[in-house]
């Protein structure tokens, strides 16, 4: 089927049975809009990290003998 035919079987279309077909058309093209919106993301939190977190850390984890 051609885009020629289906414009032809629009055409032969009752006026009501159109704009019936334009409301599905605009109601399924809004849906499929609706369902790839990008949707923002949440920011993560922010940590802020002082000197002796810093300093506390290495020295559990890097600088601590191994047994």
């Amino acid at each position: 089927m051609t885009a020629n035919t289906v414009y032809d079987i629009f055409l032969a279309l009752p006026e009501m049975e159109r704009q019936r077909h334009i409301e599905l058309v605009n109601e399924y093209k809004r849906k499929e809009d609706n369902k790839y919106a990008i949707i923002p993301k949440k920011k993560k939190k922010e940590f802020s990290y002082t000197r002796q977190d810093a300093i506390d850390y290495l020295l559990k984890n890097v600088f601590c003998t191994k047994k």
